[in-house]
C-alpha cells in the first residue's frame, strides 16, 4: 500500500506543470516541490539539542547520517492552531543540506499547472517571504513553501555551527 495518493496530471495539462508533495500542518494544507523532497519517513524519535534557539528541534539518525529536524508547525507560527500528532518527516534538501521537516501528515503528490499558482502579491499588498505562492488544486487552496526562503542566512549559519559539534544520545548510555 502506498504511503499517500499520487494525483496524476491530466493529459491536457501543459508542459509548465510541477509536481508537489502536499502535507498538513495544524489542519492547513501546504506543499513543497517534489524535486526538493529526498524521502518521506514515518515520524521517529528526535534527539533534542541544547542551545539551538528554536531553529532546530533536534536531530535524527537516518541510516547512519545525522539529520537536523525542524518542526515546521513552529517555523510557520501554526503551533497554536490545533493539536495533532506529527506522523511524518519530510527529508528535504535546501542550500546543499539535508533537513527533516516535521509535518502532521503527508496527504499526497499532485501535479499542478504553473497557471494554478498565484503569488501572494496578487491578493495582498505584500509578499509572504516563505511562500512561492498559493496553488488551486481541485477544490483546495494549498500554500506552496519556498524552502530557500524559509530560513534566514542567520538560521542556516546556526544550523551549520550546531551540527559541527558531536551529538550524543544520552538515552543510549
Amino acid at each position: 500500500m502506498a504511503l499517500f495518493d499520487d494525483k496524476q496530471m491530466t493529459p491536457g495539462q501543459s508542459q509548465q506543470s510541477k509536481r508537489i508533495v502536499c502535507f498538513k500542518i495544524a489542519q492547513k494544507e501546504y506543499a513543497v516541490e517534489i524535486e526538493r523532497v529526498k524521502e518521506i519517513i514515518y515520524s521517529k524519535t528526535v534527539i533534542p539539542l541544547p542551545d539551538t534557539s528554536g531553529v532546530i528541534e533536534g536531530v535524527i539518525d537516518l541510516r547512519g547520517t545525522v539529520v537536523p529536524v525542524v518542526d515546521l508547525k513552529k517555523r510557520l507560527n501554526a503551533a497554536g492552531e490545533g493539536l495533532t500528532q506529527a506522523e511524518h518527516i519530510l527529508i528535504v534538501e535546501t542550500r546543499r543540506r539535508k533537513l527533516g521537516l516535521i509535518v502532521d501528515r503527508v496527504s499526497g503528490v499532485a501535479g499542478v499547472d504553473e497557471k494554478q499558482i498565484q503569488s501572494s502579491r496578487d491578493f495582498m499588498d505584500r509578499e509572504i517571504s516563505c511562500l512561492k505562492g498559493i496553488c488551486r488544486f481541485e477544490d483546495r487552496l494549498i500554500l506552496l513553501i519556498d524552502l530557500e526562503r524559509l530560513w534566514t542566512n542567520s538560521d542556516m549559519s546556526h544550523i551549520e555551527s550546531t551540527l559541527k559539534t558531536p551529538v550524543i544520545d544520552e538515552r543510549a548510555e
